[in-house]
């Protein structure tokens, strides 16, 4: 055998036993961190002045678990931060819990709203994503980046590993090639990022869509919406798009 067959051979080899090496997870539990940059939201509005500032922390963070199995994710409220945090009213008023069939591409959320609850079932977000070459190492995993647009102006830049299976994500972000482990809203000055994987068994009950609420459809809640929040001027228009998120 010639030197060039034998190192042909041996790549060829060390190829076969790295891909085999290489595992894809297809199930488990994700802990992801939102931070949301308080005194950004209030150095724009005319509302709020210093002593807001200094009586309120500059990020506020809460962190959600993502449940997913077999095309199914879940995404609800997760454990309480260590120390308690005070949270303006303009920072993401409703906690969503999201359950995504990525095989229907059909979505059911339950949003809290002035504390009416409300259950939604839609069709899934679309985005137009744009793939880059930007990797980032987020929970362990390599991520690329990609961009997107959403409500037709609002930026989204995402970070995604294709070694977990699943195209879903944090909130009602999904559609790449892989699990969305990173996610940065520019505008509401607001990140998403896992913090850790846990390869648990997931059992139906963990992946079951939310029930209490009143159920409505997506346009019939947008226009309560509006209406709920039209004589807060200037602050309504701003928390609309972190409630439809």
């Amino acid at each position: 055998m010639s030197i060039r067959s034998l190192l042909f051979t041996l790549l060829t080899i060390s190829g076969a036993l790295a891909a085999r090496g290489q595992q894809f997870v297809t199930h488990g539990k994700i802990e992801f961190e939102r931070k949301t940059n308080q005194h950004s939201l209030l150095e724009e509005s005319s509302m709020w002045d210093e002593a807001m500032k200094k009586n309120s922390p500059k990020f506020h963070t809460a962190y959600f678990d993502l449940y997913f199995k077999d095309g199914l994710t879940l995404y609800k409220p997760g454990r309480e931060p260590e120390v308690r945090q005070m949270k303006l009213f303009q920072t993401f008023p409703s906690d969503n819990t999201i359950q995504t069939n990525l095989s229907t591409d059909s979505s059911t959320v339950q949003k809290d709203i002035m504390n009416d609850l409300y259950i939604i079932s839609s069709a899934t977000r679309k985005i137009d994503w744009k793939i880059g070459t930007e990797i980032r190492k987020i929970a362990g995993f390599d991520c690329r980046k990609a961009v997107g647009r959403v409500m037709d102006s609002l930026v989204v830049i995402a970070f995604y590993t294709d070694e977990i299976v699943p195209s879903g994500g944090p909130e009602s972000f999904s559609g790449l090639p892989g699990m969305i482990l990173g996610l940065a809203i520019p505008r509401m000055h607001a990140t998403w990022y896992a913090t850790k994987l846990e390869l648990i068994d997931i059992s139906d009950k963990d992946l079951a869509a939310p029930k209490k609420g009143k159920k409505t459809t997506k346009e019939d809640f947008n226009g309560r919406l509006t209406e709920m929040l039209k004589d807060w001027g200037n602050e309504g228009k701003r928390m609309i798009p972190m409630i439809l998120l």
